[in-house]
């Protein structure tokens, strides 16, 4: 499988702490994370936020980007954030190979 990381940012009105409409759809939509994860063929390995700083990354592994992209959707994230995913790869791994060089 692919690895993926995901970018996602948003202003203050939007945050589920200041916006009563996020927390609701946010709330609905994270009880179906582990449905939703398996439905799209994507394991989260690490999902974490700077506090206070409305971004949120997600480390995804997922046979494709289109895979991450229909997670994303389906658990609300697109209805208040500006999502970037790229296509990244392990950095353990490059010092491995670099060693191999």
């Amino acid at each position: 499988m692919a690895m993926f990381m995901a970018h996602l940012t948003h202003p203050v009105e939007a945050c589920y702490l200041v916006s009563e409409e996020t927390k609701k759809k946010l709330k609905e939509h994270s009880s179906k994370r582990e449905e939703l994860a398996k439905k799209h063929e994507i394991k989260i390995i690490s999902a974490v936020y700077p506090p206070l700083e409305h971004e949120i990354f997600y480390i995804i592994e997922a046979p494709s980007f289109r895979n991450v992209e229909l997670y994303l959707r389906e658990m609300g994230f697109a209805l208040y954030n500006k999502i970037k995913i790229r296509h990244v790869q392990s950095m353990e791994k490059a010092l491995d190979r670099l060693q191999e060089l």
